[in-house]
């Protein structure tokens, strides 16, 4: 039976006195506050605007993201906690509520004070976080290049700044005032920040949660009303002033999560003048002055970011501390992959394709993998590239609004072709609004084209260009994919063919160049004819003469067992990723003709590489005189995958492996 305080209005279940890890429903914990026994009426009046704005908080996360179960925690209000530490000094409280919040309090610290796990009741999205790093992002005043394009993907170029990694409930006991959280598309900043915000709420703090993107205000405002007024439109103005001034009086209680710093429609390179609390100017001067701690100074600020936006912050308007998310595990990636669709899907992609699963490890690639396999294209075929992937994703895209544009999506997709062409050319990964008007591309109706995610019980849709002054794609590898497009369909073959032979083949192009050779070879003999005829047999040719002259070196290079050094390792498994990514079986089997007799799977073998290098072996038809797998570092089932193409070997072709 359930035990009841009169005194305080408190219920609390046996689940709660046992210390139940779990409970079920927020309604076996009710916890109701009398009055306080005697307060003035100015702090009468001002805590009561302090518990309506954080019941107006709470209600905006839940509706902004899912609510939470909370395992093994009592859901004890923020306005209460609040209460009992300001007002247990100020006024002699009753015994009961006093003993009422120790007991909670004392609780908290034996779990730990914090557990999130389990699953959404509304929602049903697991509550799952990518990798947390923190870097050194600045490093001695020395601002990273994080704005040029990289084929390794922008998640790469944190890997050497990795001081340690951390738990989302590190973030929680913050000591910096100010952090950052930056990631590329995909990686679930959002959903971490709104996440961080309702673990807050619990910790007693008062969170405001602002995306950027809702705050693009052209006229001027005051502080109030940017963080008070515009969020929570409709009270009195008592109530915004009450609210205001708790808040610079109780700055140690207020997080503050601005999110999404590369989707606000100014820059904050300049610095700002200092201004006061009731200053009405641009939104940016506001930003700029949270930024430097001139406004709230114990108070945690918290801004999330493609981490381009947050390159050029003055000095003194740097985050203390910068964390960068990763991917997921591959346990988190399964109970993600569950949520959107079901377990014959996810043991269909875990057996075809390692390189696939590794994809799935970026919650947004995640969602278009699962999409692109329910809602497949006739003409495309099965999603077993990631070539084939991005043609049926690209085909979903879509206007949002149901108003006549003055040009087909067939027609737009071109012009970013060769947009994305330029960008990838000269290293960048950001456009100018300048750069699209110029391509005949309006940067004022880019954000109405998305990409139409369709998975079982989640139907979602995303921007395909992000930004407001710069524009980005949601994903670099759209980029990629536009860039591969163009050089297929829109370059002129005496071009193509200068290209192939004095580009394509460098570092540079990695990415795009499987692509090229996905789209090319995956072309049908039959169906193809002229240029792009030309153009597949321009290639082939190349990527055949490059796996002669890379198997040769590698097979003279070992110093025992014709083991090849790591640069020419890397260059062959790119070329059978190549080969790989269109399944042109007399393509595969040309290049097996060159596959070396003894080979060494690298150390730090990258998963997405192993589907060509299997494609390739498929065809092999000669003597294997020895294969070494001792030393890679694959996962499980990309070894089940290498063993399974062994087996279908002749008995005795892989002598040793």
């Amino acid at each position: 039976m359930a035990e009841q305080s009169t005194s305080s209005n408190l219920i609390i279940t046996d689940a709660v006195l046992n210390q139940s890890p779990v409970i079920n429903d927020a309604e076996n914990v009710t916890i109701n506050y009398t009055q306080p026994p005697s307060t003035s009426s100015s702090d009468e009046d001002e805590w009561n605007s302090v518990i309506k704005l954080k019941k107006l908080c709470i209600s905006y996360l839940e509706k902004e993201g899912e609510l939470l179960h909370l395992q093994g925690v009592i859901v004890i209000s923020t306005l209460a906690s609040h209460f009992y530490h300001k007002m247990r000094r100020k006024f002699n409280e009753r015994n009961s509520m006093r003993k009422l919040m120790d007991l909670c309090i004392s609780y908290l610290e034996i779990e730990g004070k914090f557990c999130l796990q389990g699953v959404s009741a509304k929602e049903e999205i697991p509550v799952v976080h990518p990798a947390i790093h923190e870097i050194n992002y600045y490093g001695k005043d020395k601002v990273p290049v994080v704005e040029r394009y990289d084929p390794k993907g922008q998640n790469e170029l944190f890997k050497d700044k990795i001081k340690k990694v951390v738990r989302f409930r590190d973030l929680l006991d913050q000591k910096d005032k100010f952090i950052s959280i930056v990631a590329s598309a995909g990686s679930g900043k959002t959903v971490l920040s709104l996440r961080l915000a309702k673990a807050f709420s619990l910790l007693q703090r008062l969170c405001i949660h602002l995306k950027f993107m809702d705050a693009n205000y052209e006229q001027p405002l005051t502080l109030r009303q940017l963080l008070l007024d515009n969020m929570f439109p409709g009270h009195s103005e008592e109530f915004y002033t009450s609210c205001f001034s708790w808040m610079q009086k109780n700055a140690d209680k207020i997080v503050l999560i601005l999110d999404g710093l590369d989707q606000a429609q100014y820059s904050l390179e300049k610095i700002s003048p200092k201004i006061n609390y009731n200053a009405c100017v641009p939104v940016k001067d506001l930003v700029f002055n949270l930024c430097t701690k001139h406004f709230f100074r114990n108070s945690l600020l918290i801004i999330t970011s493609r981490p381009h936006a947050v390159l050029y912050l003055p000095e003194v308007a740097r985050p203390q501390v910068t964390y960068a998310l990763g991917d997921l595990s591959l346990e988190d990636t399964k109970e993600l992959f569950l949520a959107f669709a079901d377990e014959d899907l996810w043991t269909k992609i875990k057996k075809s394709s390692s390189q696939m699963l590794s994809m799935c490890r970026n919650s947004l690639m995640l969602q278009m993998i699962i999409s692109s396999n329910i809602h497949l294209s006739e003409d495309i075929g099965d999603v077993s590239t990631p070539t084939r992937l991005f043609a049926t994703v690209m085909k979903n895209l879509t206007y949002s609004r149901n108003f006549q544009f003055p040009e087909t999506m067939d027609e737009l997709t071109r012009k970013l072709q060769v947009l994305a062409f330029a960008a990838t050319k000269h290293g960048k990964v950001v456009l100018t609004a300048k750069e699209l008007r110029d391509g005949g591309v309006d940067p004022t109706t880019i954000h109405d084209i998305v990409v139409q995610l369709h998975c079982h019980r989640h139907p979602i849709s995303s921007r395909f260009l992000e930004g407001n002054t710069k524009f980005f794609f949601c994903h670099q590898t759209f980029q990629e994919h536009l860039t591969a497009s163009y050089v297929v369909y829109e370059m002129p073959l005496g071009e193509f063919q200068d290209f192939i032979e004095t580009s394509l083949f460098q570092e540079h192009w990695t990415v795009v160049r499987r692509f090229v050779c996905g789209v090319l070879f995956d072309l049908e003999s039959k169906a193809v004819s002229g240029d792009l005829q030309m153009k597949k047999e321009i290639l082939k040719k190349h990527v055949i003469q490059q796996l002669e002259f890379i198997s040769e070196k590698y097979m003279n290079s070992g110093q025992k067992h014709g083991v090849g050094t790591k640069a020419l390792t890397d260059k062959l498994f790119d070329l059978y990723a190549c080969v790989g990514e269109g399944k042109d079986s007399s393509i595969a089997t040309k290049a097996a003709e060159y596959f070396p007799t003894t080979i060494l799977l690298p150390r730090l073998m990258n998963s997405n590489l192993v589907p060509g290098f299997l494609y390739v072996m498929k065809h092999v038809t000669k003597q294997l005189d020895w294969l070494s797998l001792g030393y890679c570092n694959l996962d499980a089932n990309s070894f089940h995958e290498i063993a399974s193409v062994i087996k279908e070997m002749k008995p005795g072709q892989v002598r040793y492996y």
